[in-house]
């Protein structure tokens, strides 16, 4: 018998890496402030600059484990070089993210599951559940995009009412 439900592991699972990083934010601060307290300047600039590169990487690996979601949804999502490929046993597809004209995150009700990405190009739209497969990888691909916020992307993804948020849109 396990000593952690599973729902426990799994959640301890997401956010082991925004732990470890915290646990060396906090050496780093440690580090500044005995520098701070010695009154050495040179070990200051280094725990200065510890401290912030540690941070900026504890901001992103929080955000990575916001944005997580289970990889038990319908189909498997490829990235490769600013092309996202779908592969699914209905409605997969494939399209450039050069040619990426619009993207929104659904959290309305749908048979691939709660919430889906929709991909809008000329022609059509790739919708892709964030429970596929490989779906991780569309949010570092969508990193390109310029003028991509990844708190709209969180704020969508925490979102308890049924909508369709614009996360994206070229030329705004």
């Amino acid at each position: 018998m396990p000593l952690f439900r599973p729902e426990a592991m799994q959640a301890l699972r997401r956010w082991r890496e925004p732990a470890f990083v915290a646990v060396f934010f906090a050496l780093s601060v440690w580090f500044l402030w005995k520098a701070l307290v010695q009154s050495s300047w040179i070990s200051g600039m280094i725990g200065l600059a510890m401290a912030a590169v540690v941070g900026s990487v504890l901001y992103v690996s929080y955000m990575r484990a916001s944005i997580k979601t289970d990889s038990d949804g319908p189909g498997i999502v490829e990235v490769r070089e600013r092309e996202i490929t779908y592969f699914a046993p209905e409605n997969g597809g494939s399209m450039d993210l050069d040619m990426l004209l619009r993207l929104q995150l659904s959290t309305l009700p749908s048979n691939s599951g709660d919430r889906n990405w929709i991909l809008w190009y000329p022609g059509g739209s790739l919708v892709i559940p964030t429970s596929a497969d490989g779906a991780g990888a569309l949010v570092e691909a969508f990193a390109a995009l310029p003028n991509l916020g990844y708190d709209k992307i969180v704020r969508a993804m925490k979102a308890d009412t049924q909508e369709i948020f614009t996360i994206w849109q070229r030329g705004s």
